[in-house]
Formats: C-alpha cells, sequence, structure tokens
C-alpha cells in the first residue's frame, strides 16, 4: 500500500480545507513517482487474475501456527497420508514436530490423495495431486504418478525415486546417464535421499523444483521471476530456470484438448555440439533440464544411421516422409507431446522431439516411466499410438 504523504508546511486542520489539487502540488517528485508506481502494480495484479500456481485464500488450509488443535498434532505426514474425496487432510502419521514453513504436511503429503481423484478443490484454489496412494489413478496429470514407484523395489523402474515417495533404487547407483558432479547425497545421484548439506538442503521434491514459491504466479516467461512448474537449478541466479506455457488444469484428461494442453519450451540444437552445448541458462529447455542429470543421454554421438545406439532428442521433428503425417499445431497428440522453439507461438518447423515426449516425468503404470505400454508397439501391427504418432508408416 502507499506509505502516508504529509505535507511539512501545513497543520492537519489547515490540510483538511485544501482542494485535492492544492495536496499534489506539495507532494515532492519521488513521492509523486512511488504514488503512482503503486497504483500501477495494483492495477497490474486485478489484471492478471489468479493463476494455477498462486495460493490464496485461508492460511488455515496449508499452515498450522503451533501444530496443535483440540489437544492433537494438526501436521500428518508419511506413508498414506493425503487428501481424501471430501477435502479433508488425513490417514499418514501425526508429526509432533512442526514442518517447515508451518505447513501441514510436507510436499509429497500436500500433493497425494487418498482417492482417485487428481485435482483437489480446497476452497478457491485447485491442488494438483501426483501421488495417489490407493491405485495408478484413472485420470493422471501431465507429469503421471508416484503410484507405481511407491511399491517398492520391484517398481524402481517405473518413476523417480523420490524422498517420502520411495527408497533408493535397488539397481542403479547414479542416475541414468549422469557423469556430473555429484556425492552420496547429491540430487544428480539420487533424488531419495533427505535434505543435507550435499543437496543444498533440496532432497526430494526440491531436486527439481528447486525454487518453490506457491504465493506467486506460475508465468510463462518470468514476469515475476517465477518459473515454469518451480523448475530451477542452483543456477538460478545466471538464468538456469524452464520456460514454458503451463495448462490450466495441469493437462488433466476432462480439460486438455488439441490447443489446451501444455507448452514445453524446446531446442533444435546443432548435430556438432554435444551434450555439454544443452546448458539450461542457455536454452531454458525442458530437455536441458533433464540433461542437468541426465546428460549422456542428450549427446549427439549414436544417434545416427549407421550408429543407431539411441533414440535423438532435442531435434526438430522432420517435415517430410513418415513424420509428415504428424502435424502437432494442428493435431497434437497429447500421449507424445513435442515442445516448441517458441511455446507462445508454435509452428510446426519448430516442433521439437523432448524428453517428455516418450516419459512421463514423476511416474508411470509403465516400465521406464513411458507414456505407453512398449511392449504392445509392434511393426506392422495397426496402431496409431505411442511410437506410430510420430512413425507412421510403421504401424
Amino acid at each position: 500500500m502507499p506509505r502516508s504523504i504529509k505535507p511539512e508546511s501545513r497543520t492537519n486542520d489547515q490540510n483538511e480545507d485544501l482542494p485535492p489539487e492544492a495536496h499534489m502540488t506539495n507532494i515532492s517528485l519521488a513521492e509523486r513517482r512511488f504514488l503512482l508506481y503503486s497504483v500501477l502494480t495494483l492495477a497490474l495484479s486485478l489484471a492478471a487474475g489468479t493463476a494455477a500456481a498462486k495460493v490464496s485464500g485461508v492460511c488455515g488450509n496449508c499452515h498450522t501456527m503451533h501444530n496443535s488443535q483440540d489437544g492433537a498434532a494438526v501436521a500428518h505426514s508419511g506413508d498414506g497420508a493425503g487428501w481424501a474425496a471430501d477435502g479433508s487432510f488425513n490417514a499418514g502419521a501425526a508429526s509432533e514436530s512442526p514442518i517447515g514453513y508451518l505447513l501441514i504436511s510436507d510436499c509429497v503429503g500436500c500433493h497425494s490423495a487418498t482417492s482417485d481423484q487428481t485435482i483437489v478443490q480446497l476452497g478457491e484454489n485447485r491442488i494438483p495431486i501426483v501421488m495417489n496412494t490407493a491405485q495408478y489413478p484413472t485420470k493422471p496429470l501431465a507429469g503421471g504418478n508416484f503410484y507405481q514407484v511407491s511399491r517398492g523395489e520391484t517398481y524402481d523402474g517405473y518413476g523417480h525415486n523420490v524422498y517420502g515417495i520411495s527408497e533408493i533404487d535397488g539397481t542403479l547407483t547414479s542416475a541414468p546417464g549422469n557423469n556430473r558432479c555429484g556425492n552420496a547425497e547429491s540430487c544428480h545421484n539420487t533424488l531419495a535421499v533427505a535434505p543435507a548439506g550435499g543437496n543444498d538442503y533440496r532432497g526430494g521434491c526440491q531436486g527439481c523444483h528447486y525454487s518453490v514459491y506457491h504465493h506467486k504466479d506460475s508465468t510463462p516467461y518470468l514476469a515475476d521471476n517465477t518459473p515454469y512448474r518451480f523448475l530451477t537449478s542452483h543456477d538460478e541466479r545466471f538464468g538456469a530456470w524452464v520456460e514454458g506455457v503451463e495448462h490450466a488444469s495441469w493437462e488433466h484428461p476432462d480439460d486438455t484438448t488439441l490447443t489446451e494442453h501444455n507448452f514445453y519450451k524446446g531446442v533444435d540444437r546443432n548435430p556438432n555440439d554435444g551434450a555439454e552445448s544443452l546448458e539450461l541458462k542457455q536454452s531454458n529447455s525442458i530437455s536441458s533440464y533433464c540433461a542437468g542429470c541426465h546428460n549422456l543421454f542428450h549427446s549427439n554421438a549414436g544417434i545416427g544411421i549407421n550408429t543407431w545406439l539411441r533414440h535423438p532428442t532435442d531435434i526438430a521433428l522432420p517435415e517430410d516422409g513418415e513424420y509428415a503425417q504428424y502435424n502437432p499445431v494442428t493435431a497434437y497428440e497429447v500421449q507424445s507431446p513435442v515442445a516448441w522453439v517458441n511455446p507462445a507461438t508454435p509452428q510446426r518447423d519448430e516442433a521439437i522431439v523432448m524428453c517428455l515426449s516418450c516419459h512421463r516425468v514423476h511416474g508411470s503404470e509403465h516400465p521406464d516411466i513411458l507414456r505407453w505400454d512398449y511392449s504392445q508397439i509392434i511393426a506392422g501391427e495397426a496402431n496409431e499410438d505411442g511410437c506410430f504418432v510420430c512413425h507412421t508408416t510403421k504401424d
């Protein structure tokens, strides 16, 4: 709010008799600028409305001042904690110790549900659910769901192993494709360890959602310094964040259409560039963020016809041959999404193959966090799903 401005040359009684324009003449230039800035800020905030990521409403929906109500602890976390279908927060275990930021639960608990729903309506706010405790949801959001990977070592390949959801991967000792720095606590090795000095005290969810601002809008291009889905790194001060245009309902199947979905930022890399060229602070793309831990999968080595070792990523989807039949501008497939050089104005020649074209982020109901059952993608059999969305002549 603007601060109180008082002319110095008159008493309060005298000032009350002055017309409005006389008051303004006694305000200094600096004070006028401050007042104008305050008015403009208020006007812009009212015009902007409320974005999906900005939390408002009753503070008690998320916070507890003393972690005590009616003689019982308010905060709950641990196995099974989450939102019930009636909007109450239950299950898990009562936390006798307060949770950081005076929250009623941790990140995992607040974004979990004990029902099948994947968006919880809480007053005027909606909470995206990424972990359903009973079963894999029938309508998962864009990032998928952690349910399968939470079931134990047998399901390690079904999602990212995250602290508070699953244990450290029983087979892998580091993130696949990682050869970067990293100690035992580093997010480059695993997200399944507690926050500690080795991961900048951002283990688990904050290993990826590094800078969480639940009281800011999640805007497309850092209009208020909030990155896409809070995806930043410890190099954020150098511009290492992700850009994109977020779907208002996080791609909930009931609200997703050919034109209403996430628009990811992509980059078409020079074939002569190596993995290190895909720097987050240079491209701000979703794949460059993945490359922070899986950088060897982003090398241009081994993606040619004669050295076919892995599927290429960070390249433009060809416009000729079998790929000509998939135009994501006019017939976007959420099951096989592409990124865009400019997410705000998608162009066919700027459609980019990215990590999320094949994989979910959080977890999947299929192995290798894939978007579809790879064992059912059979060449020569009529099928328009999965790989055949792009490879249209191979089914």
